[in-house]
């Protein structure tokens, strides 16, 4: 053995046992005694390492003086930043812009701040890593990676060291430190030893050191006792660096084994606990992205200003919720309420920020027509969307009469599919009115739509589908067929093809685990939500003096009929609506689960057809197969099953799960699970030592919302990532009485192929033009036209196979020039 790196670090989480305000006084604590470290043990050439922007930050706001001496640790090489994230995230859940922001940020901070850029990432403690991560880390300028997770028995090579392909011929060089990323306080010398008896046939390797979750680091003891080992030892051991040992590492020439797919699963409880967190991170997403590109529209054409540091802001509490013991659901009761607590301020401003874009951008719409309203509604996307969009608006006068005003909307003076349904409020008067439309929204504009209104004699009602076996709804292009007797989808039928078998839609517990991290077996205590009598069914709607049919029809028109049906389990109750569009080849389902179940997991339950099948699911900046042997996986925004002969495939597009599995076509959606609060048991006792009540998480309600489409596989992975964008930032709708003014803006961005997905449009970081972001999401090689019509631009691009390509925007030359994926941090 040549040289045994010491890798000095203090892996500090900023939450989970513990509230931010412990976490940032740790990192104050652990910095300032690691800087003390370096003066006192200066002659053993003693090196700290550490990442997260985050933890410097708190430095440099509470403790200047000693953000200085780091400063000038950093130039002398003996304060090392590693990494250099904001920091480190779960690796699975976010997108892969959020992926990149992270990245950005911390580079960005760092590059400013101390003058430095690592090559070297690390997330020692994420709970797994997707292979979408590797193209966006090679983007950013990293060749090497150091993690903890998956552990040595889930790759097919003993190799600690291994080469990570990705997507569009990128690759990664990882060191996996089975070891762990700490040591017992005082012990570290005697891990070394049993270490290197581990590693006595290795030419180099590398030792991860320190005390941590709770910061530490170095301590006295160890620094003492490792410089008496490093004296006795007849190896080389030095304080070092990751880019160090990965230097040495390549020297060597060793033909490494390479490993092709996400380093996964890990943890598979945490891809559901604390639902709420994974659901409000992926609103938070949605609203982000969206108020960037009608923000970037309204500074270029409507003279709004950009608010860059209230966009610095938000970004920075949705990296924060994307803390590896914070989105994935691993921390406590008062952690969860703190991250629900940071993404509400994020979804505040933006809801602030997309209000004054969206004015801004109405200029140049005429005044209101008398008696009428007007729907106006902002398409973020760059391309054409067809859909059904609805919107709350007042009637232009309130309705005293027995009538009942029924909405007709008009686009570009053409009548289009209206239907009015039942409004957000419950105030006794005609007033309130909730518009359901189909339209086609040009893309990144403002589409205006005047509202108006006639008398009917009464709100319609809906005659009951009780009596018949089941509800069979055919539009022409699809058919749906609802059993009345247990309130489930028997059938899905598109284009002549069954995607659907009976009883899907069932909602189903499970005896789980008892804590965060782990997941109960799927057969195991299965027990099925029932369809409610009416009784049952009525009590639990709130109708206190009707009994109606737990099976029914609540909304009918042109535009959709919705079905809805209410089911009940021990003390937990759930309603379920089927929202049925007159045209089209897809249908929505909207889940509310009133859950007081503990200790179990639920999932939402489909039998497809396709006995031979491939599971495939969304993952950052691409889509990979999943496994569907039964065991928990993680995806993104869309999961499918596609059949492995005639490659019909049918897919589930989310609003914030995150978690699932499939076997024998049985695809199952987890939406919740009700574990403990950071609950794990050891050898000296159970994980709830202390008789008295214990909360669990996601008790009370919980709402999902998801679209299922379904086609040949080959059309359907052109679009699958553009309609589940679609479905997650949703056009911006707002009823509102333009003044009649200025000059109506043009499109901010046209792209002429929907597997060619705008990740992003942003003012830069440097305030030196926007950047532009697009990915490739069919997975083959690609071609698009961009266009840019307010500033007269067009640009042909060609993707590789899930490619991501950064672009800038120059506004003072009107320039569209390739940048890198961190701006040139």
């Amino acid at each position: 053995m040549k040289n045994v790196h010491l890798i000095c670090n203090a892996h500090l989480d900023p939450v989970w046992l513990w509230r931010w305000e412990e976490g940032c006084a740790e990192a104050l604590s652990t910095f300032r005694t690691a800087a003390n470290f370096i003066e006192e043990f200066k002659a053993d050439c003693f090196i700290f390492n550490h990442n997260e922007s985050l933890l410097y930050q708190f430095v440099e706001k509470h403790d200047p003086e000693l953000f200085e001496r780091i400063k000038e640790y950093v130039k002398a090489g003996r304060w090392n930043v590693i990494g250099g994230w904001y920091l480190q995230p779960d690796c699975n859940m976010p997108s892969g812009e959020s992926l990149v922001r992270n990245i950005l940020t911390g580079r960005k901070f760092f590059s400013e701040k101390l003058g430095v850029r690592p090559n070297v990432a690390v997330n020692f403690d994420s709970f797994g890593h997707s292979k979408g991560l590797v193209q966006i880390m090679h983007k950013a300028g990293f060749d090497s990676y150091i993690i903890c997770r998956s552990g040595g028995r889930d790759f097919p090579f003993k190799s600690q060291d291994f080469i990570w392909k990705g997507f569009a011929d990128s690759e990664i060089l990882v060191h996996r430190s089975d070891e762990n990323y700490n040591s017992v306080y005082g012990k570290a010398a005697e891990e070394l030893e049993r270490f290197l008896e581990l590693k006595k046939d290795e030419p180099v390797t590398l030792f991860l050191w320190g005390v941590g979750n709770h910061g530490g680091g170095p301590s006295r003891e160890d620094l003492i006792n490792l410089r008496q080992k490093m004296k006795e030892s007849t190896v080389h051991i030095l304080h070092s660096t990751p880019q160090n040992y990965f230097d040495e590492l390549r020297k060597l020439n060793l033909e490494l084994p390479v490993y092709d797919g996400g380093l996964n699963p890990v943890a598979e409880g945490c891809y559901t606990s604390q639902i709420r967190v994974k659901q409000k991170h992926r609103q938070l997403e949605n609203e982000l992205y969206s108020a960037e590109k009608m923000a970037s529209s309204a500074a270029l054409q409507c003279s709004r200003a950009y608010n860059q540091e209230i966009f610095k802001e938000t970004t920075e509490d949705l990296l924060f919720s994307e803390f590896h013991d914070a989105l994935p659901g691993s921390s406590t009761d008062i952690v969860e309420e703190d991250t629900l607590r940071l993404l509400s301020h994020g979804l505040e401003n933006m809801s602030r920020e997309m209000l004054g874009a969206f004015l801004a951008l109405t200029a140049g719409q005429p005044p209101v027509i008398p008696d009428t309203s007007v729907m106006l509604i902002y398409n973020p996307h760059p391309y054409p969307i067809t859909g059904i969009f609805e919107c709350e608006l007042g009637l232009p006068k309130q309705n005293w009469s027995k009538d009942f005003y029924y909405p007709e909307v008009k686009m570009n003076g053409e009548r289009i599919p209206t239907q009015a349904e039942k409004e957000v409020s419950n105030f006794g008067i005609d007033w309130r009115k909730r518009v359901v439309v189909e339209a086609t929204l040009e893309p990144s504009s403002m589409n205006r739509m005047d509202v108006y209104f006639k008398p009917i004699p009464a709100r319609p009602t809906f005659e009951p589908i009780i009596n018949k076996p089941s509800f069979v709804f055919d539009n022409g292009e699809m058919l749906v067929e609802i059993s009345t007797s247990t309130g489930l989808v028997d059938r899905f039928v598109v284009d002549g093809v069954d995607y659907l078998k009976p009883d899907s839609f069932k909602l189903a517990a499970f005896d789980d685990t008892y804590n965060p991290w782990g997941f109960g077996t799927r057969s195991y205590g299965r027990r099925e939500f029932q369809l409610l009598t009416p009784h049952e069914g009525s009590a639990f709607s709130g109708l206190r003096y009707k009994v109606i049919p737990s099976v029914r029809v609540i909304e009918d028109g042109e535009v959709r009929t919705v079905v809805e049906a209410v089911f009940g389990l021990h003390d937990s109750y759930a309603y379920q609506r089927y929202l049925l569009p007159k045209r089209g080849k897809y249908f929505e389902v909207e889940t509310g689960v009133y859950w007081n179940e503990k200790e179990q997991y639920l999932k939402l339950l489909l039998n497809t057809p396709f006995a031979e099948n491939e599971t495939i699911g969304q993952i950052p900046f691409g889509h990979e197969t999943l496994n569907n042997n039964g065991r928990e996986f993680v995806y993104q925004k869309w999961v499918c099953v596609k059949d492995s002969n005639t490659k019909n495939t049918i897919a589930v597009i989310n609003d914030g799960i995150h978690g699932g599995n499939s076997k024998h076509g049985t695809l199952g959606l987890t939406l919740l699970r009700s574990a403990g609060y950071t609950a794990s048991a050891d050898n000296t006792g159970p994980p709830y030592r202390e008789e008295r009540f214990a909360p669990r998480m996601d008790q009370g309600v919980r709402t999902y919302r998801f679209k299922i489409v379904a086609g040949p596989g080959e059309t359907l992975f052109k679009q699958i990532d553009f309609l589940a964008q679609v479905f997650n930032e949703k056009p911006y709708v707002l009823a509102y009485c333009p003044s009649g003014s200025g000059v109506k803006p043009k499109p901010l961005i046209e792209i002429d192929n929907t597997a060619i997905i705008l990740s992003c449009f942003k003012k830069a970081e440097n305030n030196e033009g926007y950047i532009i972001r697009l990915y490739e999401s069919e997975g083959k090689e690609n071609t698009a036209t961009i266009k840019l019509p307010f500033a007269n631009i067009t640009k042909e691009l060609k993707f590789k196979p899930f490619e991501v390509i950064t672009l800038r925007f120059n506004q003072t030359d009107k320039a569209l020039k390739p940048d890198t994926i961190i701006e040139g941090y």
